[in-house]
């Protein structure tokens, strides 16, 4: 067996702690994110200082300065980061739901009513609704979030395309969409103090129903349209 050289052995070794120091540095810079994030579904965005972000991640005030050296450069991270995460989850959860080679069901329809339930109840979308409401006061953050709203909107319904196949060529697609995410939204950001469990689920139920009700009609729509060409 060849033996490494002392010469090749210097070579590697900083190849080695270069790479342990960038994974260090992405795993400080990760719970920095993660610790903002659960400060504004804790104790909102306006009592949220980097004082405390660094406190909750476990990191000493001059690493979370290395890393963010104000506090809207964590805001700034933190909103692309939620980004990211937001349109990941997205896609995990309604992933397999609607399977293009067989025949779409209320079954189907309900359960990612469901899942876009489950959706809006992530820490992550408490956590960007708590960022987009400050920005409606808060003109420097606003000038962050527009943009990114603007283009996780977009990925969105494109990602909702990708993900029900049977509704991908329908015009109903985007307003069926509006309708299940408004609604999901709003009944989140609702302070439903009794029966909370009961009146979500009749909600889904209904919801489920009635987007059955606009596919049927959008096919029968289409198949019509097709025909008269």
């Amino acid at each position: 067996m060849a033996k490494t050289s002392s010469k090749e052995a210097a070579v590697k070794a900083p190849k080695k702690e270069a790479g342990w120091q960038a994974e260090k540095s992405a795993m400080t810079r990760t719970a920095i994110l993660d610790a903002a994030m659960t400060c504004f579904i804790e104790i909102g965005y306006a009592n949220t200082t980097t004082a405390l972000i660094a406190n909750r991640a476990g990191v000493s005030r001059g690493a979370m300065m290395h890393h963010f050296p104000s506090r809207m450069s964590v805001m700034k991270a933190v909103i692309a980061y939620l980004h990211e995460m937001r349109l990941r989850e997205y896609m995990e959860l309604m992933a397999d739901i609607d399977t293009p080679d067989a025949q779409l069901t209320n079954k189907d329809i309900r359960n990612s009513v469901e899942m876009a339930w489950n959706y809006v109840n992530m820490p992550s979308f408490i956590a960007y609704q708590e960022l987009l409401g400050a920005s409606r006061t808060d003109p420097e953050l606003k000038a962050v979030m527009d943009p990114v709203e603007k283009d996780f909107e977009k990925q969105f319904l494109q990602m909702a395309k990708s993900v029900f196949p049977h509704w991908q060529k329908l015009p109903a697609l985007e307003p069926a969409h509006d309708l299940v995410q408004f609604l999901m939204k709003g009944m989140a950001m609702s302070q439903m103090s009794t029966r909370r469990n009961a009146r979500v689920k009749k909600v889904i139920d209904y919801l489920a129903l009635i987007l059955m009700e606009i596919y049927d009609e959008s096919i029968e729509s289409k198949l019509a349209e097709d025909s008269a060409k």
